[in-house]
């Protein structure tokens, strides 16, 4: 009988088997074997093209099989203290980072018949989810008592967080709901006012939900004072206080009370996003992208973050990089839509114009609202393509929304026209966000414009 123990699990090779602390992880068969091909290359770096043979060598598989297989176990990992168990290598494939102990033992009674898998395969999201709730995700219980009931509170602040990774408007609204009930039940906890806070903010910033921005920013606000008035050295709170800032164009406000959050709570994935974000508006590329590789190893499943990842990568000329994480974003969460713009990005900059416009197309296709961004996109590819009639075409469209539209893509298309900023185009910079400046400070499109027009971008003296 071979085994293999890392951290708190055992591996039984030959009933494909993984226990944590002598009870069974409910996980299918093809999770199980997954985790067992990349232990037994612990260290080295096993490609998708491996596991998937290995995996399934019946063939007929797609990748996102094995995304969503690796998906689950960092999850599950990541919730018994195994925060950075499996390594995305880009552009080839995963490698296990733990130390793993082989053992061999001689069977000393014929192994049991082993079970069918279809019953626990068919349940495994609702496994995950009881794994993350009984192990005490959001609260770090100690390993004696990972397998005792979580109190209620408990119970509803990690299903709150884990609708607020989601990022999605259903998710964010749902998260508010869990944080909410949770605080009812224990109004002197200062972790949910935070978390509370930075859902609303996400809701403000994303145009979630009916309220108004102005409403949900200020519900946000109230939020986290309440949190850091329970606890002054709440992170949480000071994270959600930096990510209204940002938002508000108050960039070195931001810097300070993210990097005050990132001191206090340092395994804050969140936290560390946001400071990078920060860090981009200064155009600290590098150092923004150590957060994010942080926060990532924090929070793997974050889509926010494996987003941000590809536009870092872009923003330092490593386009291969940038390709890898938006073609892995779109396949862990396909409702992610501006990750087509990063793939795009990337694309273009490599010279790969057809292939750009094809992204952008896509992207203008997800939604009513985002025909207009992409029009934008599209009538600057269009003149690099030497087909100005159709650049013509696709600005018209995007002047036809201004509104919906980065001005800065605006302003980038009418240049390559030979146009200069048109007077539809809204004021800029007043309509520019957080992003918009992130973009302006650091996407190379942008290298090539006058500096005039670059400073009117960014808001600052001519």
């Amino acid at each position: 009988m071979i085994v293999y123990e890392f951290g708190p699990f055992r591996l039984d090779v030959d009933r494909l088997l993984l226990q944590l602390d002598g009870a069974s992880v409910p996980l299918g068969p093809k999770v199980v074997e997954t985790l067992l091909a990349l232990v037994e290359s612990s260290g080295e770096c096993m490609t998708k093209s491996e596991l998937l043979a290995r995996i399934w060598p019946e063939g007929f598989v797609e990748e996102a099989n094995l995304i969503q297989n690796v998906y689950v176990l960092r999850k599950l990992m990541r919730a018994h203290g195994c925060t950075a168990a499996i390594e995305t290598v880009a552009r080839r494939g995963y490698r296990f980072t733990m130390p793993a102990r082989r053992l061999e033992r001689a069977q000393s009674r014929p192994s049991p018949v082993r079970r069918s898998w279809k019953p626990l395969a068919a349940a495994s999201a609702v496994a995950m989810l009881a794994v993350l709730l009984v192990g005490g995700w959001a609260h770090g219980l100690s390993r004696e008592n990972r397998w005792t009931t979580i109190s209620t509170e408990q119970r509803l602040s990690t299903i709150g967080h884990f609708y607020l990774t989601m990022r999605t408007s259903y998710g964010v609204m749902r998260s508010v709901l869990f944080f909410s009930r949770a605080i009812a039940r224990q109004p002197h906890d200062s972790a949910d006012y935070a978390a509370r806070a930075s859902a609303y903010e996400i809701m403000a910033d994303y145009h979630y939900g009916r309220s108004t921005a102005q409403a949900d920013r200020a519900l946000a606000l109230a939020d986290a004072r309440r949190a850091l008035s329970i606890d002054p050295s709440c992170g949480t709170a000071y994270a959600a206080l930096g990510l209204i800032a940002l938002n508000t164009s108050r960039p070195g406000e931001a810097l300070v009370d993210l990097r005050r959050a990132v001191t206090l709570a340092p395994n804050d994935g969140a936290a560390r996003e946001w400071y990078a974000l920060a860090l981009l508006t200064q155009g600290r590329v590098n150092e923004a992208t150590v957060q994010l590789q942080a926060a990532q190893g924090l929070d793997p499943l974050s889509i926010a973050t494996t987003s941000w990842l590809g536009f870092a990568a872009y923003f330092d000329r490593r386009y291969d990089d940038a390709i890898a994480y938006a073609r892995e974003g779109l396949i862990i969460s396909p409702q992610r839509t501006g990750l087509w713009i990063a793939l795009g990005l990337a694309q273009e900059a490599q010279g790969q114009d057809e292939a750009a416009i094809r992204s952008f197309s896509q992207y203008g296709n997800s939604c009513r609202s985002c025909r207009a961004e992409a029009a934008a996109l599209l009538a600057y590819a269009y003149t690099r393509l030497r087909e100005p009639a159709r650049a013509h075409a696709e600005l018209a469209i995007a002047r036809a929304s201004a509104a919906s539209v980065r001005p800065e893509d605006l302003l980038l298309a009418s240049i390559a026209l030979g146009q200069g900023a048109d007077s539809r185009d809204g004021g800029i910079p007043g309509r520019m966000t957080a992003e918009d400046r992130i973009l302006v400070a650091n996407d190379p499109r942008f290298s090539q414009l006058p500096s005039v027009d670059r400073l009117r971008l960014l808001g600052r003296p001519v």
